[in-house]
């Protein structure tokens, strides 16, 4: 039961990775890559606000992750349900659906922010996916937690990852508005 228990915790830290990564694959190329393309002078001329343009560019990258994610989870279920003749228990308790319904839109968000943040100041793309590797660190918290100390994924650690997340998301989503310079892109990045 202990090893089962193991492996499932385990299972559920993959869980947290993935809306992190998928993003921030996307996000690199939100600012820098469209800049790259050409694409992104025509979006900069619009109305939008800056608020406006991170929020939809966010949601743009953060949503099919999650799509993915929580449909990753829903065949992993249907796959335990065949292979083990039923959902393990543990894999429906609260811990594992908080964070996956809530905790894993939150690393995702962050991912984005931290990316587009570098994506905004770098005029490489290259670059900008090479700096934005530090969205994943929230994600490898609790992982390497539960693999040092061996302990079982508890609401107390959920509850408390995804406080300083969401603190996290809020303090980045600022910063990022604040220092997103659209005259600065039209003008000095070639």
């Amino acid at each position: 039961a202990g090893a089962r228990a193991a492996l499932l915790n385990t299972a559920l830290m993959y869980f947290l990775i993935l809306p992190v990564m998928i993003p921030v694959t996307i996000a690199v190329y939100s600012i820098v890559g469209e800049k790259e393309q050409g694409t992104l002078e025509p979006l900069l001329a619009t109305p939008l606000t800056d608020w406006e343009l991170f929020l939809g560019k966010a949601l743009a990258a953060v949503l099919p992750a999650l799509g993915l994610t929580w449909g990753v989870f829903g065949l992993s279920l249907g796959a335990a349900a065949v292979i083990m003749k039923g959902v393990p228990r543990e894999a429906l308790a609260p811990t594992w659906l908080v964070s996956i319904f809530l905790l894993s839109p939150l690393l995702a968000l962050f991912g984005v922010l931290v990316t587009m943040i570098v994506s905004s100041r770098t005029s490489d793309p290259r670059a900008a996916y090479q700096f934005s590797g530090l969205a994943l660190i929230p994600a490898l918290v609790p992982l390497i937690v539960y693999s040092a100390r061996q302990t079982a994924v508890s609401m107390l650690l959920v509850g408390l990852e995804g406080a300083l997340v969401l603190a996290l998301d809020v303090a980045i989503l600022y910063l990022a508005v604040r220092l997103f310079r659209r005259e600065e892109i039209l003008t000095h990045w070639k």
